[in-house]
């Protein structure tokens, strides 16, 4: 990294990836390796799973580990630089590329998995109890809960070889076209080239009347493409669908509770539970109204800021982390270090480079990298930590568990990363000495959890829609998206925030409906869990730091329940969620008090 205190959005906060390939052509080559080894593995193994004994089967998950933390490393290279630059051809061809090699691989591993889960009940417990397979037992036991939805050999490897062409093609294409999109906007500097991130950040600007110009240009520049974007939905929509009936789930969100492994009826009281509490938000919506001496919010109000916080350059960002992350353990103060360090950050914003930010895990013995846009605002400082959170929960799991065992489902994996967020609010509200920040820093973290907790749920009650809306032969045109948006936000919002006619366009520049359907419910699912996690905390003091630290190392040895338990969290209880909606309740009382 190069960058000094004085450079603003984090110039030269860019990610070093040498430690992952040494070029394209590196990586084309090891990639041939691995498929190479790919076959080898299939040639070895192929027809001898039923005869196995434990200690076999612990040498071939040894293998299948050494060859999928191969892949994990090359596949995170190319996306990794594709992400900062989606225009450059060379990203391009190594992604396309990736995706050819990667169903390659699949199709050559794929055995293995189809003739464990065709094994008889009997069979495979007594493998997955055997302790040469300790390490993994939760990995293949967890493998088997799929078994009614695969299908045969001949037709997964069809289904594998369409798969670049059929859905990354249209994820890659919407890709391309949200980040790469930008408009003429004056934010204060003249008018310069603007991307969906640095409006979306205008919205949080003290100057109303800037506001509701960056989500006029906003609407305005995604206009033109709703109806591709739509259509890019419609399609991988469709398909997915086709998928399932192929695979004989029932509902579309099945295959992400079983990703999850949470059940669907848990899933479902949640969300319910969510929307009987959207009172609270829009309580705190017309109290903040009034606060701006408006009779009723507008959208381009939402986010505004009630005291001014003021400007953290990257350098001063890393400092507040460390020393946040430090207090609560001196480990995982060490993790966070090491990211920077390392130069494993991509902080910049540029044009060509994905919106948004995420902590690629990369491998179980590799490091992982993260990704963000930095613009200078104390909120990019909980971004930072967010992602930071990950990058500990993917470190501390890759040292205790394998390849096959170390990665959660998202539901879980998403509670690190919160509970990162609320270490460093609590630190900077402990050490912060101008008010302003400090009232904003406390509405920020009101109105984050807004967006995390009841947001996300408009999000996934949009996505049931859509998916049945489109199972009953409905095409998924930019207007009924539109339509079916504004129609779940306005049950959020009610009649305490005023929604834009070009609002109905929300939908359309939102990465997770195009990556991974029903991701958003995982937000939901992590930020309850960790308001209750952190009010033991508060509780327990330092006796909980020990017990945390073991739950991220845990990674995905155990199913969410199991490994929430020791922590005093039961998901068979229906109630498990009210301690994060009377957290919601603490903070929003913190605001209004310190708002006066």
């Amino acid at each position: 990294m190069t960058t000094t205190d004085s450079a603003p959005r984090a110039e030269g906060v860019r990610w070093d990836l040498s430690p992952l390939c040494a070029s394209a052509d590196d990586c084309r080559d090891r990639l041939a390796k691995v498929l190479d080894d790919c076959r080898a593995f299939e040639s070895r193994y192929r027809g001898t799973v039923a005869g196995m004994d434990g200690e076999t089967l612990a040498g071939a998950l040894a293998e299948m580990a050494r060859i999928e933390n191969e892949i994990g490393r090359l596949y995170s290279y190319a996306s990794l630089r594709e992400s900062v630059d989606v225009t450059d051809p060379e990203n391009q061809d190594l992604d396309s590329l990736m995706d050819r090699s990667m169903v390659e691989a699949s199709n050559a591993l794929r055995f293995f998995e189809l003739e464990w889960l065709a094994l008889d009940e009997d069979v495979a417990d007594r493998l997955a109890n055997a302790p040469e397979v300790a390490a993994d037992r939760h990995h293949l036991v967890s493998a088997r809960r799929f078994k009614r939805h695969t299908l045969t050999e001949p037709e997964e490897r069809m289904l594998a070889e369409r798969s670049p062409a059929a859905a990354s093609a249209w994820q890659t294409l919407f890709g391309r076209i949200t980040s790469t999109l930008e408009a003429e906007f004056d934010s204060g500097d003249g008018m310069e080239p603007h991307t969906i991130d640095r409006l979306l950040a205008c919205v949080r600007n003290p100057d109303r009347d800037l506001r509701f110009r960056a989500l006029d240009t906003l609407y305005a520049t995604l206009g033109p493409h709703s109806p591709t974007l739509a259509h890019c939905y419609d399609t991988l929509v469709g398909d997915r669908l086709a998928m399932d009936r192929l695979r004989h789930y029932d509902d579309p969100m099945d295959p992400t509770h079983l990703r999850n492994e949470v059940p669907g009826p848990a899933v479902e009281s949640m969300m319910s539970s969510v929307e009987l509490h959207y009172g609270l938000a829009q309580r705190w919506f017309r109290v903040k109204a009034r606060l701006l001496g408006l009779d009723t919010l507008h959208l381009a109000d939402q986010y505004a800021p009630l005291g001014e916080a003021r400007q953290v350059l990257f350098p001063e960002a890393r400092g507040i982390i460390g020393a946040s992350f430090r207090a609560f353990s001196p480990r995982i103060g060490d993790i966070a270090d090491g990211f920077f360090e390392e130069e494993r950050i991509d902080a910049e914003p540029r044009a060509g480079k994905r919106g948004g930010a995420f902590c690629a895990s990369v491998a179980q013995d590799a490091r992982p990298f993260m990704l963000m846009n930095y613009t200078d605002r104390m909120d990019d400082v909980m971004t930072l930590a967010h992602e930071l959170g990950h990058g500990m929960h993917f470190t501390l799991s890759s040292e205790r568990q394998t390849a096959l065992s170390y990665h959660t489902g998202l539901a879980l994996a998403e509670v690190p990363s919160t509970f990162a967020e609320i270490i460093a609010f609590d630190h900077l509200m402990a050490t912060e000495q101008d008010e302003a920040t400090r009232t904003a820093l406390v509405c920020e973290r009101v109105e984050g959890s807004f967006a995390t907790v009841f947001r996300q749920t408009v999000l996934a009650r949009y996505e049931q829609d859509a998916y049945a809306m489109r199972s009953e032969g409905t095409t998924l045109t930019d207007d009924r998206l539109s339509e079916i948006w504004i129609a779940r936000n306005a049950a959020y919002y009610g009649d305490a925030m005023e929604l834009p006619e070009g609002y109905g366009l929300g939908w359309s520049y939102i990465p997770h409906f195009i990556s991974t359907r029903f991701y958003t419910y995982a937000y939901v699912f992590a930020h309850l869990v960790t308001l209750a996690l952190y009010a033991r905390y508060r509780e327990d003091g330092d006796d909980f730091v020990p017990r945390y630290l073991d739950f991220l190392a845990a990674g995905g040895s155990a199913a969410p329940a199991d490994l929430l338990r020791p922590l005093g969290v039961d998901l068979t209880d229906p109630s498990c969620w009210d301690p994060g909606f009377r957290e919601m309740e603490r903070m929003v009382e913190r605001a209004e008090q310190m708002t006066g």
